[in-house]
């Protein structure tokens, strides 16, 4: 396929067709399905399909994946999911266990996983919105994808936080009151972010009041915030 405009962007699975194998079927060249959305800096989300012979087995997704695509800014519905960049099931294993001894190799290259706690509640199969957005948007975000979805970075300060019940998390889900500021240089905000804690030291560390966090904010809808957790120290 030839793409004229591309421009880096994400492929969100919402369904695939299972791997033959896992039935018991010997299939050589399987064919596989997708439908998903498609996210990428300066286009519009577009609900996508794709169906192709190309799927290394290794790397066959599942519904909850995101891909790392090239799309056709001008068309994205024209989109190539990059391969060679999904890991696989091994080497995403490999990585998270370097990175949880504390062994990550590069400090430049991508997290494993976006280190935040999953509640329940807010799992892909939840269409609520938590700090105005999707899970699925989160996930993007908090994975790499915030420009596309209009998110840039910026810093602000604790005012308040204050525990959100009930909660799954062991720190606590809490409510943090934020002084945003602006990324384009321009008078600040102030708005609310929701976070859940692995622990009550790390909650404690996080919202005393005065502390700076790195956030990830839409100047167009300020009701878009989430802390950026890649970049917290």
């Amino acid at each position: 396929m030839r793409i004229t405009n591309p421009v880096d962007g994400w492929l969100q699975v919402v369904t695939c067709s299972p791997f033959p194998d896992a039935a018991g079927e010997m299939v050589l060249y399987p064919r596989c399905d997708i439908d998903g959305v498609v996210t990428a800096e300066r286009v519009a989300a577009t609900a996508v399909r794709y169906s192709g012979y190309d799927v290394p087995k290794p790397k066959w997704p599942h519904p909850g994946t995101v891909l790392p695509v090239t799309v056709d800014l001008a068309d994205p519905t024209r989109f190539r999911i990059e391969w060679d960049l999904v890991p696989t099931g091994r080497e995403a294993a490999e990585r998270l266990a370097e990175h949880l001894r504390g062994e990550q190799a590069d400090p430049s290259s991508h997290r494993p996983f976006p280190r935040v706690w999953r509640e329940v509640e807010h799992s892909a199969s939840s269409p609520a919105l938590v700090n105005g957005l999707t899970p699925q948007q989160m996930e993007i975000a908090l994975a790499g994808g915030a420009a596309a979805l209009g998110l840039v970075p910026t810093t602000a300060k604790v005012m308040t936080a204050h525990q959100v019940q009930p909660s799954s998390a062991p720190g606590g889900t809490w409510d943090i009151a934020l002084a945003v500021n602006d990324p384009n240089g321009g008078p600040g905000w102030e708005a609310v972010t929701r976070m859940s804690f692995s622990s009550s030291s790390r909650r404690e560390n996080r919202t005393a009041a005065g502390n700076e966090l790195p956030v990830l904010v839409d100047p167009d809808n300020r009701k878009r915030i989430i802390v950026d957790v890649a970049r917290l120290a």
